[in-house]
C-alpha cells in the first residue's frame, strides 16, 4: 500500500471511530452533548496535530478535510449525530472545524514552517476548550457578553491558555527571544478577542485564522 495512502486512510478511519465514540457517549452513556462534543474537538484535533508527520503534501490534508466537512454537514443537515449536532444552542463548530485545519497546513507548506500549523490548531484543540471550560466554571463571577454566551473569565482562561502555547511552541522553532515575546503577546490578544466576539461556533475559524495571519504579518 502506498504509505501517505495508507496514512490518510489510517486518519480517516480514526477520524470516523472518534465521530462515533462521541455520538455513542451522549445516546448510549447519556453524557451531556457539551461533553461529547468536546471530546470529538479535542480528539479531532489531537489526531490532525499528526497530519505533519504523516501526510507529504496539502492534497492528502485537503481529501480528508473535504470528506470530514461533508460527513459532519450531510448529518447536520439530516439532524443525525445528535451527540455531535444535538446542542440547545445553534452552532455550526462541528461542520466547520476541517476547514481552518487545511488552511493552515497549506500555509505551512507554502512557507515551509510546520509553526504556521501547530499553533493556529493547538489553539483551537486546546485553548478553545479551556475558554469554554473557565467560562462554565467562573462565567458567573465575571462580566458576561451576547446574552451570557460569552464570559469575562472564558476570555481570560484563553488568554492565559493561548500565551502557555505560544511560548511553547514558537519556542521549539527557534525564534529570538524578542520574536518569541512578540508571538506570545500578539497571538493570544488578537485570537482572544476573535473568540470572545465569534458566536454559533465560528470561533473554530476564526481563532486558528487570526493566529495564522498574526504569524504570517510578523514573520513571513
Amino acid at each position: 500500500m502506498h504509505q501517505p495512502f495508507g496514512y490518510a486512510l489510517f486518519i480517516l478511519l480514526a477520524f470516523i471511530l472518534l465521530v462515533v465514540i462521541a455520538h455513542l457517549l451522549h445516546t448510549k452513556l447519556h453524557v451531556p452533548v457539551d461533553s461529547s462534543r468536546k471530546f470529538l474537538h479535542i480528539s479531532g484535533g489531537m489526531l490532525a496535530l499528526c497530519m505533519p508527520l504523516l501526510l507529504p503534501t496539502h492534497w492528502w490534508v485537503l481529501g480528508l478535510c473535504l470528506l470530514a466537512f461533508f460527513l459532519l454537514l450531510f448529518t447536520y443537515l439530516l439532524n443525525y449525530l445528535q451527540g455531535i449536532h444535538g446542542t440547545k444552542r445553534k452552532s455550526i463548530g462541528s461542520i466547520i472545524f476541517p476547514v481552518p485545519v487545511y488552511i493552515c497546513f497549506l500555509c505551512s507548506e507554502i512557507w515551509n514552517s510546520n509553526l504556521l500549523f501547530y499553533l493556529p490548531i493547538c489553539l483551537l484543540t486546546i485553548a478553545d476548550p479551556i475558554a469554554e471550560w473557565g467560562g462554565k466554571k467562573w462565567g458567573h463571577l465575571t462580566k458576561s457578553f451576547f446574552n451570557h454566551q460569552k464570559t469575562l473569565a472564558g476570555t481570560i482562561c484563553f488568554a492565559i491558555a493561548a500565551f502557555v502555547l505560544s511560548i511553547s511552541i514558537t519556542s521549539a522553532y527557534n525564534r529570538s527571544l524578542i520574536g518569541i515575546l512578540m508571538i506570545s503577546i500578539a497571538v493570544p490578544v488578537v485570537s482572544g478577542l476573535s473568540e470572545l466576539i465569534s458566536l454559533k461556533g465560528w470561533d473554530n475559524i476564526t481563532v486558528p485564522l487570526s493566529s495564522l495571519l498574526i504569524l504570517l504579518l510578523m514573520f513571513f
